[in-house]
């Protein structure tokens, strides 16, 4: 990942929150605007804070539950309240400027409440937009712009699609998203584009820049996300695809877009100010290039982090604190624990210390867990080693080396062997002599630089079965071909899939061989492979399904895996007929001591 020199951003401070916050924003002074509810003192609230977090410059119990909010440069802020039983009019209320009641309230005539809810923006000048699914038989959904006063209708246009996220350019014209679709109507209501070049990706978030482009923000799968640039004409601009479920949006005046998200597994970070956890904050440039990627300190791993940006380059991040959270200062809201929500509020600070070396992973899974002796894993973070990574290689007679274009790591000091060296990722093989129910000192050492080490807790297992993409396992059907939708497993053949993490093997092997004949074996096997039916049975309770037993498939050979370094593990399975006819894919589960299922899936086809 190519980063552009001389940006990065620091924490200036981070505090509690009220609970339940659904949305941050910031208006041209800097003030912050916060909207939170659901329990006590303040069941839905809108609280204005000073720029620095310390003080409430207005709170306004709204009285309602609230559907979008948005804030106008000015600080105005816009609220859609969810509609009461029997009440069939969407409507937008606009707060008085000092937090005191409505400077009005405008019904959007057009726009039926149906069960998807309205999205909202505003403009620079005020102007509310509001786009709702408003035509179910012709898929069309109602875009309406009301004036600066709320007391009247400036357009309504109709888009195609179920929107789920819309946004306005300096210029007035409107960017909608949905499921497979982003539009673009002019600033006078007209029709622009409308493409469909996204069929697969579900809409987190959507901005628009000065410049008249527009940014998405997507789920592909609940693994993958992406962002994409759009021009005004449609046409794509740039693409990255992003490990994790999203997510936030927000572009600062430069246009550069900042996009959080969420995984269980580890990501590939730039100039990180944290070490690895549940959230990340990622910037991208207007060309594309990375500028940041920053593990975000104590959240949680749900719900994904909210963003917004302000004046002076300032970023707002606002999450709920997972058990490792501690805020930096005492702010005006009531401490409180994990579970509850914070702020962290963020600007360029070209002093701010990073972490070179910031997380540590399975290689197979990218899951962050405890390290087993002999597992391969994925050490992340900027400056371990060379930007033009570097592949190891090892013989039966000559093992991988524990030092590399540089770069050695160390296990408590202990040299590891090395399998591939680049400056954000190494990969390396754990000792044999790490010590289970203990901790580890993990430390890297690029050009006699050492980084900061990570303290990792050490495990006798921790599987992880490589894959392709996340889910599909990298497999290989009996012919020899792999197995891809093109070449699925025939029923009755035998289909083999490589993990790491499952344990010691006897008799030992030195750190960094390649397996032998004879096989040695692993002293904890994998106890047996299966797949759910994909066949529903009905349940006991009304209205519900519930899947039929799992299907256990025959393993062949489960064990370390012939020249591969000690570490890897072969499993060998032959593939079940139990799925219908024309089935082409099938959720398969390693369990290793009846406890650890590593979900993969593979392509066969099978028969009944």
């Amino acid at each position: 990942m190519a980063a552009s020199p001389g940006f990065l951003l620091g924490t200036d401070y981070s505090e509690w929150l009220p609970p339940n916050v659904s949305h941050i924003a910031t208006d041209n002074s800097g003030a912050i605007y916060v909207l939170s509810g659901w329990t006590a003192p303040c069941a839905v609230c809108v609280t204005k804070l000073s720029s620095d977090g310390k003080t409430i410059l207005w709170q306004n119990q709204l009285g309602f539950q609230v559907s979008a909010m948005a804030v106008d440069p000015s600080g105005g802020v816009y609220v859609i309240p969810v509609s009461q039983s029997g009440d069939t009019s969407i409507y937008v209320d606009k707060l008085s400027s000092n937090g005191t009641g409505f400077a009005w309230k405008a019904p959007v005539p057009g726009l039926p409440v149906t069960g998807y809810a309205p999205v909202l923006a505003v403009d620079p000048q005020g102007r509310a937009y509001v786009a709702a699914f408003s035509d179910v038989t012709n898929n069309k959904a109602g875009v309406v712009r009301l004036n600066t006063v709320g007391s009247a209708v400036e357009y309504t246009a109709q888009v195609t699609g179920v929107p789920s996220a819309i946004a306005v350019d300096s210029s007035g014209a409107a960017f909608v998203a949905g499921v497979g679709f982003l539009a673009r109507l002019a600033p006078d209501g007209s029709a622009g584009f409308h493409s469909t070049l996204l069929p697969v990706a579900s809409p987190f978030a959507l901005a628009a820049d000065s410049n008249g482009d527009a940014v998405l923000y997507a789920g592909v799968t609940y693994l993958t996300s992406v962002l994409q640039r759009f021009d005004s004409t449609g046409a794509i601009v740039s693409t990255h695809n992003i490990f994790g479920g999203g997510g936030g949006l927000a572009l600062d005046a430069a246009g550069n877009a900042y996009v959080t998200g969420v995984s269980s597994g580890a990501y590939s970070v730039r100039n990180s100010l944290a070490t690895c956890g549940a959230a990340l904050l990622s910037v991208y440039a207007r060309d594309g290039s990375l500028l940041q990627a920053t593990y975000i300190a104590g959240p949680a791993s749900y719900p994904s982090p909210i963003v917004a940006t302000g004046p002076n380059s300032a970023v707002l991040v606002a999450a709920m604190a997972g058990p490792s959270y501690a805020p930096t200062q005492a702010g005006p809201f009531a401490a409180a624990t994990a579970g509850a929500d914070f702020l962290m509020h963020l600007s360029p600070n070209s002093s701010a210390q990073t972490f070179p070396l910031a997380c540590l992973a399975n290689a197979a899974s990218f899951g962050i867990a405890p390290v087993a002796p002999g597992e391969i894993v994925t050490l992340y973070g900027n400056g371990l080693g060379p930007q033009q990574g570097v592949q190891t290689s090892a013989t039966l007679q000559s093992p991988y080396p524990t030092q590399a274009a540089n770069v050695e790591v160390t296990f408590d000091g202990t040299p590891a062997p090395l399998l591939w060296v680049q400056d954000s990722q190494v990969n390396a093989v754990a000792p044999w002599s790490l010590a289970p129910g203990q901790s580890t000192q993990v430390c890297v050492s690029y050009n006699n630089v050492k980084t900061n080490c990570l303290t990792w807790p050490v495990a006798q297992t921790a599987p992880g079965v490589f894959t392709v993409d996340g889910v599909y396992a990298a497999a290989v059907n009996q012919d020899g071909a792999i197995n891809s939708i093109d070449h699925p497993a025939p029923v009755g053949s035998i289909v083999a899939v490589w993990a790491t993490g499952l344990g010691p093997i006897t008799p030992p092997q030195s750190d960094g061989t390649l397996v032998d004949l004879p096989l040695p074996s692993n002293v904890v096997v994998p106890v047996g492979v299966q797949a759910p039916t994909p066949i529903f049975e009905p349940c006991h309770q009304p209205y519900q399904t519930c899947p039929a037993p799992y299907i256990d498939f025959a393993v062949t050979y489960a064990g370390p895996a012939p020249y591969m370094v000690a570490g890897v593990s072969q499993i060998n399975f032959q593939v079940v007929d139990y799925a219908p006819a024309g089935y082409q894919t099938g959720a398969i589960f390693v369990d290793v001591l009846g406890v650890n299922s590593l979900g993969f899936q593979i392509h066969y086809v099978a028969g009944k």
